[in-house]
C-alpha cells in the first residue's frame, strides 16, 4: 500500500483577507487531490477584541466536508494578549502532539506562526512563504534562514531582493511560486460598441494603491476622446464624497461608478463585464485581483511592480496584459488603449489560458509540491521557544493587564 503525502499549513486564527484566504484554499485542494492535510489553528472561545468581525479559520475549514483534518484548541484573552513566545507554543505543542513527524508545515503570515515552525523545524521541514516586497517578510527570511528547509516567493522580485539583501541566504531553498486560485466559471460578457469597461478594486484611501492616478488616467482618457466608463469597488462614504469631487473637477464624473464594499459573488459579476482591470499601486506581492481578473476572461494593465513585471514579456500574456511605469499616466493610457485594441474574445480567451497556466491552485500546489520534494537533502535546525512556567505565569499576566485596558477604552464606532 502506497502510503499518502502529507502537507500541514499553520495559520493565525482569523481570516484577514487574501493569504488566509489562500491557506483555505490550498488546503481544501491539496486534500481534493488526494494528500492526507493538516490544518493548524486555535479557535477562540469568544471573539477576540481584534477580531473586527472577521470569520475564524476554524470555521472556514469545518463548516464543509473538506476532507482537511483541522488541529486546534479553543484559547482566550490570555492568547490574544499574550507574549508572541506563548502564542508560538501553544501552535508547535498542537503540531507535536497531532501531526506525524516529518511533515512539511506551510506557515502563515504571522509572527508567532513563524515562530512556531522555527521551534519545530528540525523535526517538520518548515516552509516559508514571503507574500509581499516587504520588509516584514524579509525580515522572517533573515531571522529563519536556518530554520526553513525552503521558502516560496510570490514574485520573482522578491525571490531577487531576499537573495540580494542576504548573503547568507541559500538560494537553492527559494522558489518563485505565486500563490494559486480557485479559478471562476468562465462567464465573460459579449463585447458591445467602442466603450471600454474598466475596473479598479481596493482602497481609496490607501495610499500604496496610488487611486490618485486614477483621477488622472481618466482625464486623459477623455482628452484623446476615448469612450470609457470606471468601475470602482472597496470605496467608503467618505473616500467616493472626496474621489466623485476630484473626478467632476477633471470633467470625467459621469463616466465613474462606485459601488463600495462588494461580496465576492458580487466582485465577481463586476468582473464578468470587464475589459480591463486596472492596478495602480506603488508596490504589490502577486495582486490576487489579477490572478482573479485574468482567470475571468479580463484584459489587464498595472504597473512594474512585483509580481506583475513577472509576466511583462510572457508570450501567453501579449493578448491580455501591459504593463507601466509607476505614475507614468502618458504610459498607463497607451497600455490601455493597447489592450483595448485586441479583439475582445481573443483577449478574454488569452486572459484565461494565462490564469489556468499560471495561477490555478493546482499549478500552485505542484510548484509547492515539488520543491518539497528536494527536502529529504537537507536538515534544518530548530530555533527553540523557551517557554517554562514563569514564562506562561509572566504572559498570562501580561494577557490580563491588556485586556483589561483594551476593555476600558472606549470603541471607535
Amino acid at each position: 500500500m502506497i502510503e499518502k503525502k502529507k502537507i500541514a499549513f499553520l495559520c493565525h486564527p482569523y481570516h484577514r483577507g487574501g493569504v488566509t484566504r489562500w491557506m483555505a484554499d490550498a488546503a481544501i485542494s491539496a486534500a481534493g487531490m488526494g494528500l492526507e492535510v493538516f490544518f493548524i489553528t486555535v479557535e477562540p472561545a469568544k471573539d477576540f477584541i481584534s477580531a473586527g468581525g472577521r470569520e475564524r479559520m476554524y470555521d472556514l475549514l469545518t463548516k464543509n466536508n473538506s476532507g482537511v483534518k483541522v488541529i486546534s484548541r479553543q484559547v482566550n484573552f490570555t492568547f490574544e494578549f499574550g507574549t508572541e513566545a506563548y502564542r508560538a507554543a501553544v501552535y508547535a505543542h498542537l503540531i507535536r502532539e497531532k501531526v506525524p513527524e516529518g511533515v512539511p508545515v506551510i506557515v502563515s503570515d504571522d509572527s508567532a506562526v513563524w515562530a512556531a515552525a522555527g521551534s519545530i523545524a528540525d523535526k517538520y521541514p518548515m516552509v516559508g512563504v514571503l507574500h509581499g516586497d516587504q520588509d516584514v517578510y524579509y525580515n522572517y527570511a533573515k531571522k529563519y534562514h536556518q530554520q526553513m528547509s525552503i521558502c516560496a516567493c510570490v514574485s520573482n522580485r522578491i525571490k531577487e531582493t531576499a537573495i540580494r539583501k542576504f548573503y547568507y541566504l541559500d538560494p537553492n531553498k527559494l522558489y518563485t511560486t505565486p500563490c494559486g486560485i480557485n479559478l471562476p466559471d468562465f462567464a465573460p460578457a459579449s463585447k458591445t460598441g467602442d466603450l471600454i469597461r474598466m475596473t479598479f478594486v481596493g482602497r481609496l484611501t490607501d495610499y500604496e494603491k496610488r487611486a490618485a492616478d486614477l483621477v488622472s488616467i481618466c482625464g486623459e482618457l477623455h482628452r484623446q476622446g476615448i469612450a470609457f466608463h470606471l468601475d470602482i469597488a472597496g470605496n467608503d462614504e467618505g473616500s467616493a464624497k472626496d474621489f466623485t469631487q476630484r473626478f467632476t473637477e477633471a470633467h470625467v464624473a459621469e463616466f465613474v461608478s462606485f459601488h463600495g464594499w462588494l461580496n465576492g459573488q458580487a466582485v465577481q459579476q463586476l468582473l464578468n463585464r470587464t475589459d480591463i482591470l486596472l492596478l495602480t499601486s506603488n508596490s504589490e506581492g502577486m495582486p490576487l485581483v489579477m490572478m482573479e481578473a485574468l482567470a475571468s476572461g479580463c484584459g489587464f494593465t498595472g504597473t512594474r511592480v512585483s509580481g506583475i513585471e513577472d509576466f511583462e514579456h510572457v508570450p501567453a500574456a501579449a493578448e491580455c496584459v501591459s504593463v507601466y511605469t509607476v505614475g507614468n499616466i502618458e504610459d498607463a493610457v497607451s497600455k490601455i488603449k493597447k489592450v483595448a485594441a485586441v479583439p475582445s474574445r481573443a483577449r478574454q480567451l488569452a486572459a484565461r489560458r494565462l490564469a489556468e497556466s499560471e495561477f490555478s491552485m493546482e499549478v500552485c500546489l505542484n510548484k509547492y509540491f515539488k520543491a518539497i520534494a528536494t527536502l529529504k537533502t537537507r536538515i534544518a535546525t530548530a530555533q527553540n521557544i523557551s517557554m517554562p512556567t514563569l514564562g506562561v505565569f509572566k504572559s498570562n499576566t501580561l494577557a490580563l493587564a491588556r485586556y483589561v485596558k483594551m476593555s476600558i477604552l472606549p470603541r471607535k464606532k
